[in-house]
């Protein structure tokens, strides 16, 4: 059996390998694609894909002779194209537990470290300002704020829980997928989305990126959010429109952000959020832990190894929609 790993940044496959290690016999290629081109050529007589960060197009899936799954590294599957391997027969798979606690903690880090301005602070002592004086933006208690989520599905859930059992946090959510029962389990309240909005003094999106939520936050919707409020986005950067949320951080009509994820992977050096210094980045690695790759990478090479042993794959996106088109 052959197994394409079309590109990753991990230091071995130890956990690939292991993951692989019942299966009769296996080969496992390392294509090191860089473009869906490349991608095609690599995986068109692969029986298993492994894929991190390429983007698995119609094309690259067309091109597949005999693939019967496809598992990325990680939860989102938008950089495979599920509709083009579902008409295929091909089983689209994630790993949706690895980061059980890495994002969550870094989603209240983040809001702690702009409710603190602490980037701000470490900047201002670097040029001989010492002294809460010289902060831009007043402090205040998280007691007496609101943190307002934009979906609410278990990483939301997590953040609402630390947050408001740390520090007593108000909780809102909009998400048209829950009950209000559901979202209160969570202890949150549900609402709409332009009242997370215009309430909350830190909105945390926490959706996967969709057709329905690409640039879902525009700024039609950053402008309703209080002059004093935060942004957090750990999810996809495309979920905001960056260039709105550009000119609504240079306008200072937002306090600031925190992100963790943008449109194009590496944000270029280039690019004018750079130019702010009121946005704190990290690299898209919110969900990393020495931990969290290993359940990452064997998780999703579980998925490879079940399906071509002939089981089905516990973690799949169109599990449904496969089965009926090779009518099982």
């Amino acid at each position: 059996m052959k197994i394409v790993i079309t590109d990753y940044e991990f230091p071995n496959l130890n956990p690939e390998h292991d993951a692989f290690k019942n299966l009769p016999a296996y080969d496992l290629v390392e294509a090191k694609c860089t473009t869906p081109e490349e991608c095609a050529v690599a995986c068109k007589d692969a029986d298993g894909v492994l894929n991190q960060w390429n983007h698995l197009t119609a094309d690259v899936i067309n091109a597949m002779e005999k693939c019967k799954v496809i598992a990325t590294y990680g939860i989102g599957v938008d950089k495979i194209d599920v509709e083009a391997a579902t008409a295929k027969g091909i089983y689209v798979c994630n790993s949706p537990d690895y980061n059980k606690v890495e994002v969550s903690n870094h989603i209240c880090a983040m809001i702690m470290a702009l409710s603190r301005q602490l980037f701000q602070s470490d900047r201002l002592m670097r040029q001989d300002k010492y002294g809460w004086m010289y902060l831009d933006n007043e402090l205040h208690r998280p007691n007496v704020q609101t943190l307002g989520f934009i979906g609410f599905g278990r990483i939301a859930r997590q953040v609402a829980q630390k947050m408001s059992d740390a520090f007593q946090m108000n909780i809102i959510a909009y998400d048209p997928f829950l009950t209000e029962e559901q979202v209160a389990s969570g202890r949150g309240k549900k609402v709409d989305l332009e009242t997370v909005m215009r309430e909350s003094d830190f909105v945390s999106i926490n959706v996967s990126l969709t057709k329905d939520t690409y640039h879902l936050i525009t700024k039609k919707e950053l402008e309703m959010m209080k002059p004093t409020a935060y942004m957090v986005n750990c999810s996809r950067g495309a979920i905001i429109d960056e260039h709105d949320l550009y000119e609504v951080l240079r306008d200072k009509k937002i306090y600031g952000a925190a992100l963790d994820v943008f449109e194009v992977e590496p944000i270029p050096s280039t690019h004018e959020l750079m130019t702010l210094d009121n946005v704190i980045m990290t690299p898209h690695s919110a969900w990393h832990t020495r931990e969290s790759m290993w359940e990452m990478q064997w998780g999703a090479a579980d998925q490879v190894a079940k399906v071509l042993a002939g089981q089905e794959p516990d973690h799949c996106v169109n599990l449904e929609a496969v089965k009926k088109v090779l009518g099982k």
